[in-house]
C-alpha cells in the first residue's frame, strides 16, 4: 500500500516538474515572440518614418524658388542648416533628429559635384528613420535631377489671345510627345494627340460642342483634366549666367547663322562681326542682351541660344545628324526667349524647325502675345504650308500661328501645324533649358 503510494506520489511530481517546464518553454517563447513583433513594429516604424522624411524633403526641394546651389551637403531642417552633414553618423548624428508622430528622422541632402556646371542638377537624398525611443533605424536614399521643360512636346499657360480669344486646336493639327496647358484646352474638329494630355481646366472648350458638334479629338496618349499647374520662369537665370561665364555673351541686335561643320557665322554691329566665323562655345551656352537675336542653318553639335527679346527665325532650322532618322544623334538645339519667339513672314512657305523652343512668360514687358511662339502677320493671307517643329514647344502665352474658316474649316493664313516630340528630350535637354521647379525620380534604395 505504501509502496503504491509512494509510486503516485513521483509520478505526481514528475508530472508537475513537467508541466513547469513546459510553462517555463511557453512563457520563454511568448516573450521571444513579443520581443520579435515590437522589433517588427519598431523597424516598420523606422522604414515609414525614412519614407515621411523623403516626402518632407523633396516637397522643401519642389517649393524653393531655384534648385539648391553649391556641392555642399546639408540639412535644410536644421537652423541652420547644418552643412557636411553626410560625415556624421548616420544612426547617431551630432544634429537633431526631427520628430514625428511615434519616432523621427533625419536628412542630408546632397548636391552632385558637377552641379554648377551641368545642364541638369543632381541631388542625393538621404533620410534615417527612426522608431521611438530610436531603438531601430533605418535608411534610404533617393536620387532625384532637376526636370527640364524640354520634356514637354507643348506647354502654355494661356490658351487665349491677350483680348480673351480663344485659340482653336483644329483638324489640320497634329501633336506628339507630352502636351500640357495650364489653360482650357480650345478644340474645333477632329485635332490629333498622340501623347498624354494634361491641363488644369475641369473641361475642354469645344468650338461646337458634342455630341452633335461635329468635334472629333483623338486623345491617344491619354486625357487628364484638373491637374496642378506648372509654374513657367520670368527670366533665363541659368543660361544667362553660363553664357557669360564660359559661353558666349552679345549686345544688341544679332544674326546667328548654324553652319553644318560645327560652327556659326555671327553678325553682331555692337562687336563690329559680320558674318564672321565663331566656334560653337564650349559650354553650349550663347545669350544675347538688349535685342533681337535671328537664327537659321544647320546644327552639328549642342548649344542653347537665348535672348532678353526676341527670337527670329527666318527659315529653316535643321541638325546635321537627323534625330528622326537616328534617335541617337547628338545634335541638340535650344532656342529660348524671355519675350517672343517669330517664324519672320519672310520664311518661307513650309518652315521646319528641329529643336526645343521656349517664349518665357516675362512680366515686365508689356508686348502683346508676350512669351509665345507665333507667326508674324499670322492673320495676313494668302495662307503658307506647313510649319513643323520636331523637339518641343513651350510658351507663357499660346500664340497663333494661322487662320481657318469657322464654316468650312479650311486655312485662310499662316500655317498648319506639324508638331512631332523629339523622344530624345523626355531624358536630357539643351544646355542650360529653364527646369520647372520638380524633380524626376532616378534612383531609390535602402541602404540597411
Amino acid at each position: 500500500m505504501s509502496q503504491r503510494r509512494g509510486s503516485v506520489l513521483l509520478l505526481s511530481y514528475l508530472f508537475i516538474a513537467f508541466l513547469s517546464t513546459w510553462a517555463a518553454a511557453g512563457f520563454r517563447q511568448t516573450v521571444t515572440d513579443l520581443n520579435s513583433s515590437e522589433r517588427y513594429v519598431d523597424t516598420l516604424q523606422a522604414f515609414h518614418n525614412a519614407e515621411a522624411g523623403l516626402d518632407r524633403a523633396l516637397d522643401w526641394m519642389r517649393q524653393q524658388p531655384t534648385p539648391p546651389s553649391g556641392i555642399i551637403s546639408f540639412d535644410p531642417f536644421t537652423t541652420p542648416a547644418t552643412s557636411n552633414c553626410s560625415v556624421n553618423n548616420p544612426t547617431q548624428p551630432a544634429r537633431p533628429s526631427q520628430p514625428l508622430l511615434g519616432g523621427a528622422f533625419l536628412v542630408c541632402i546632397g548636391p552632385d559635384a558637377n552641379n554648377p556646371t551641368s545642364y541638369l542638377d543632381l541631388f542625393t537624398v538621404t533620410v534615417t528613420g527612426q522608431s521611438a525611443g530610436a531603438q531601430v533605424s533605418r535608411q534610404v536614399t533617393e536620387t532625384v535631377q532637376t526636370q527640364s521643360f524640354s520634356r514637354y512636346s507643348y506647354f502654355t499657360n494661356s490658351e487665349r489671345l491677350p483680348t480673351g480669344t480663344p485659340i482653336w486646336f483644329t483638324t489640320r493639327d497634329q501633336l506628339t510627345g507630352p502636351v500640357h496647358s495650364n489653360d482650357q484646352l480650345n478644340i474645333s474638329g477632329s485635332p490629333v494627340f498622340n501623347g498624354g494630355v494634361t491641363s488644369s481646366a475641369g473641361s475642354i472648350n469645344y468650338k461646337n460642342p458634342p455630341p452633335t458638334g461635329g468635334n472629333n479629338p483623338q486623345f491617344n496618349g491619354g486625357l487628364t483634366l484638373g491637374v496642378p499647374a506648372v509654374t513657367m520662369p520670368n527670366s533665363a537665370v541659368k543660361l544667362r549666367t553660363a553664357a557669360a561665364s564660359g559661353g558666349q555673351w552679345y549686345v544688341g541686335n544679332t544674326t546667328i547663322v548654324l553652319q553644318s561643320d560645327g560652327t556659326m557665322r555671327v553678325t553682331n554691329p555692337a562687336s563690329g562681326l559680320v558674318s564672321q566665323p565663331v566656334p560653337l562655345p564650349a559650354n553650349g551656352a550663347i545669350f544675347v542682351n538688349g535685342g533681337d537675336v535671328t537664327v537659321s542653318g544647320v546644327l552639328d553639335g549642342k548649344v542653347t541660344i537665348g535672348t532678353s527679346a526676341n527670337i527670329i527665325v527666318n527659315s529653316s532650322i535643321f541638325y546635321v545628324d537627323n534625330p528622326q532618322t537616328n534617335p541617337q544623334s547628338n545634335d541638340v538645339l535650344g532656342l529660348v526667349a524671355e519675350n517672343n519667339v517669330v517664324v519672320s513672314q519672310s520664311a518661307p512657305y513650309d518652315v521646319t524647325i528641329q529643336a526645343s523652343i521656349m517664349a518665357l512668360d516675362n512680366p515686365l514687358t508689356a508686348t502683346p502675345l508676350d512669351g509665345s511662339f507665333t507667326v508674324q502677320n499670322w492673320s495676313v493671307g494668302p495662307p503658307k504650308g506647313t510649319l513643323a517643329v520636331y523637339g518641343g514647344i513651350v510658351q507663357g502665352a499660346r500664340g497663333p500661328v494661322g487662320t481657318f474658316s469657322s464654316s468650312s474649316g479650311n486655312k485662310l493664313s499662316g500655317y498648319s501645324k506639324d508638331y512631332r516630340y523629339d523622344t530624345r528630350f523626355s531624358g536630357t535637354a539643351p544646355p542650360f533649358f529653364p527646369t520647372t521647379g520638380a524633380f524626376e525620380q532616378m534612383v531609390w534604395q535602402e541602404n540597411n
